[in-house]
């Protein structure tokens, strides 16, 4: 089931929305009725306490230890050789967004949204485990794009009231709001809103919507997870998709690489609400399938701006990556310093949402032309690019 925990204002709505659309391995949906609640639900949405919500001066990355630490692997590992009984490709991209007609008015400020997998295994609690993946999603409503920022699992931070360790361990010590937080003060930036989900989730989103079409860009074969694709498009059914965000050991570059898959899953989502939706009605046909896995305490009438503003966003003005870092040692534990790029990095997000300015392309098929959009509210005009600075991220096209 889906619960929503706190309370949520116009600005955090907006935040929820963007989650609705294209993250849909973190099971978020907007629904138009409520279902019965559930002791252990599998997604659970809420929001942060207002310092949180609020941006900080200056971030707190742990700096590298000197000698520098073991570098993150460069050349990467090897492909996985052919082998019978892998998933020859099945699906394909999607399309250019449908014209898409609504009189719903959408939010225009920037909203932060922390997206979590828990590791809990079926009927666990969700809290009770550490953080499986945490991403980050900053959005600029007024101009439909964004970034979505992926952190290591092992990175290695300061936890608020004292103390450093991995990230992930965040969850365990003090649930969703200890870990955003500890992104605030790792990032500097706001986090408005958390999401949380584990493996249930993720599974029963995917399947409830007929599935999704994501790109593999080389063989993936692992027993652990499951995995067994050849490359190209696939149609991915729930337990693939989870597969496919599980992998760290047949992808390039271990769980860096498994993060920026997160992020491809979700951009996928994405591409398939653009080329299905073409007005409110077609919003309220993907609340109603979601809405039967899911319990929302918020106003219905809320509801329909958040999808509205998800319907909006384009794949391929939203950037994917994973903050670099170097994989080392703190004490006896294998950690990720993240490097001296990420301070620049979260810097560069503060103003626009976006890194560098604007958001390269890195979307889940071709670059679609504009698409035609008619609502009966007027946003506003996208705020001016800052002057462009060097490039601190190790952003990689889905498209290859």
């Amino acid at each position: 089931m889906f619960e929503f925990r706190g309370g949520m204002s116009v600005r955090q709505t907006s935040v929820a929305l963007v989650v609705v659309c294209g993250i849909l391995f973190s099971a978020i949906a907007a629904v138009a009725v409520r279902t019965a609640s559930d002791d252990n639900p599998v997604v659970i949405v809420g929001s942060t306490a207002p310092s949180t919500s609020t941006p900080l001066t200056e971030p707190a990355v742990v700096p590298q230890p000197e000698p520098p630490a073991e570098p993150q692997p460069g050349g990467g590992a090897p492909e996985p050789p052919p082998a019978a009984g892998l998933k020859a490709p099945n699906g394909r991209p999607y399309g250019p967004a449908i014209q898409f007609t609504s009189n719903i008015a959408v939010p225009d400020r920037l909203v932060y949204v922390l997206v979590l997998g828990s590791d809990a295994r079926p009927n666990e609690d969700l809290m009770a485990a550490r953080a499986d993946s945490i991403h980050l999603l900053a959005i600029n409503p007024s101009s439909g794009a964004g970034t979505i920022v992926g952190f290591p699992r092992d990175s290695y931070v300061e936890f608020p009231g004292g103390g450093r360790g991995k990230i992930n361990d965040a969850l365990t010590r003090g649930g969703p709001k200890l870990v955003a937080e500890t992104v605030r003060r790792l990032t500097g930036l706001p986090v408005h809103y958390y999401v949380l989900t584990g493996f249930v989730g993720l599974s029963r989103m995917v399947d409830e919507l007929g599935g999704v079409d994501v790109r593999v860009d080389r063989r993936m074969k692992d027993r652990l997870s499951g995995t067994r694709f050849d490359p190209g498009w696939h149609r991915f059914d729930g337990a693939e998709a989870l597969a496919f965000t599980r992998d760290r050991t047949s992808v390039a570059n271990g769980d860096f690489s498994r993060s920026e898959n997160h992020g491809t899953l979700l951009l996928a989502t994405l591409g398939k609400l653009r080329a299905e939706v073409a007005d409110d009605a077609g919003l309220f046909h993907w609340m109603g399938i979601l809405g039967r896995n899911c319990r929302l305490d918020v106003p219905a009438d809320e509801l329909p701006r958040l999808a509205a503003l998800a319907r909006r966003l384009a794949p391929e003005k939203i950037n994917n990556l994973v903050v670099p870092g170097r994989i080392g040692y703190a004490g006896r534990a294998s950690v990720v310093f993240l490097g001296q790029e990420a301070p620049r990095l979260f810097a560069d997000l503060r103003d626009d949402a976006l890194v560098n300015g604007s958001a390269s392309a890195t979307t889940t098929s071709p670059p679609p032309p504009p698409e035609s959009t008619t609502t009966t509210t007027s946003a506003p005009p996208p705020p001016p690019p800052p002057p462009p600075v060097p490039s601190t991220t190790s952003t990689t096209s889905l498209l290859g």
